[in-house]
């Protein structure tokens, strides 16, 4: 690729108070996917036209319109009948710049193992077909594996009398399960079991994990881990004088400490924390951390790569009905390091349940007279239920190459595909169709209707 011009048009909603000019148009114009290739000739605009559908919010759909260079590498790939994969490798450019040739490491992990996972044969687009008739199709995808970390965080760790270590917070209770995260991280610097790690939920504590998604557990971990280091250095000083050593020969481990040269001599935490008889915690140990991780890559970007992502969709095409069905997802991502497994399971489904919508279901309808929204509710705009998603196997690279708490970092929001879908029907009929791809769509598109 030696040469882009894209184009955005965002629907800004409604003018007036709140409206946000040009929306995330401008914001995905500067944060271009093409910056990832060593195509440097780039041009990219944004326009905004305002709607009768309410105010704005933002995008969330096609992060970056990443689904720009998702479609122009495939198009290539066919018309140069080359594998879509080799397409975006020989353009995607090195860890260090765009000038920079080599192929970023963790990327190339990410594909070799969905490769293999989704027994890639890549073919031309309608080519091949299925026992049962159906067309086949595939599609291909990389991004960034993105994270914000643009907000600082004060974390407190604090170990009481009743053996147990405290983190207060004020949550929320959200879907990524940020403070269950940050409990794990807690227990794994101060050596304390899992189970003595109490979240202690409170209005006017001043820790919350949140920060756009799970960059915000990534980013708020590695506050809570500094706490937590502080912590364990005031509680192996506390303890040097039981154990008659310096606070060097110890270390920690079950909730207890022990003597290096010796494990059997050990105490629990609270063996510590003199008990003055009031109740009021004035000698509990505590300390608090402010800060926030070192600067993102993710603010460079795309000029600058380090953890990624790849996405795999296979789809099978009824000729005689146009009916879609994907038979399997396969989602291959470097986080830089898992810190609650769930929770990055949980938000790769959640992107293919995006990506799965904006392909085959989802739709805005308007009164052309009017120009009033009709599909405003969950019936008529057809989000996809559990029901209506084939297998999605999830697999974590781990290179620790991120920016926040043991080299992790936020994935969600460069998940969302939705085009993906889209692609794989293109590979499967030879024809490609705006979203969401619906039967009478395929049929039409095919010369059946």
């Amino acid at each position: 690729i030696t040469a882009v011009e894209e184009s955005m048009i965002s629907d800004l909603g409604a003018p007036g108070k709140g409206a946000r000019a040009l929306a995330m148009g401008a914001f995905e114009a500067a944060f271009s996917p093409f910056n990832t290739t060593r195509c440097v000739n780039l041009k990219s605009d944004a326009q905004g036209v305002y709607t009768s559908s309410g105010k704005n919010t933002g995008s969330q759909t096609s992060p970056f319109n990443w689904d720009a260079m998702t479609i122009a590498e495939q198009i290539i790939a066919e018309k140069l009948d080359m594998d879509v994969i080799d397409v975006a490798l020989r353009n995607v450019h090195g860890p260090s710049s765009q000038q920079d040739p080599a192929i970023p490491p963790s990327l190339l992990l990410c594909v070799e193992k969905g490769k293999k996972a989704m027994n890639w044969k890549w073919h031309p687009a309608g080519t091949q077909k299925l026992r049962d008739g159906r067309l086949h199709g595939l599609s291909f995808r990389y991004a960034q594996s993105p994270r914000h970390a643009m907000q600082p965080y004060t974390a407190t760790v604090t170990i009481q009398g009743d053996n147990k270590v405290y983190v207060p917070l004020k949550g929320p209770w959200m879907g990524a399960y940020a403070a269950d995260a940050c409990a794990l991280v807690v227990a794994e610097e101060l050596g304390a079991r899992v189970e003595d790690v109490i979240l202690l939920y409170d209005n006017k504590a001043i820790f919350t994990p949140v920060g756009g998604g799970s960059d915000g557990t990534s980013a708020s971990a590695w506050v809570m881990k500094e706490a937590a280091v502080a912590c364990k250095k005031l509680l192996l000083e506390l303890a040097a004088p039981k154990f008659k050593a310096r606070p060097e020969d110890l270390d920690t481990k079950d909730t207890m400490v022990y003597l290096k040269s010796d494990p059997s001599r050990c105490y629990p935490f609270g063996e510590f924390i003199a008990d003055e008889g009031f109740g009021d915690h004035d000698l509990d140990i505590t300390a608090t951390y402010f800060g926030r991780p070192p600067e993102t890559t993710w603010h460079k970007g795309g000029h600058i790569l380090d953890v990624m992502n790849a996405s795999f969709c296979e789809v099978a095409v009824d000729p005689e009905t146009g009916e879609v069905e994907v038979t399997k997802y396969v989602v291959v991502c470097d986080p830089g390091k898992v810190l609650r497994m769930t929770s990055f399971e949980g938000q790769l489904h959640q992107a293919m349940f995006f990506s799965h919508g904006g392909s085959l279901s989802e739709e805005w309808i308007f009164d052309k007279a009017t120009g009033v929204k009709l599909s405003t509710n969950m019936w008529e705009y057809k989000k996809p239920t559990i029901l209506d998603l084939g297998p999605i196997e999830t697999y974590a690279i781990e290179t620790r190459s991120g920016n926040a708490c043991y080299g992790a970092s936020g994935i969600s929001h460069c998940m969302a595909a939705p085009l993906l879908p889209v692609c794989a029907v293109a590979n499967a009929i030879g024809h490609w169709i705006a979203p969401p791809v619906t039967p009478d769509k395929v049929l039409k598109a095919l010369g059946k209707c």
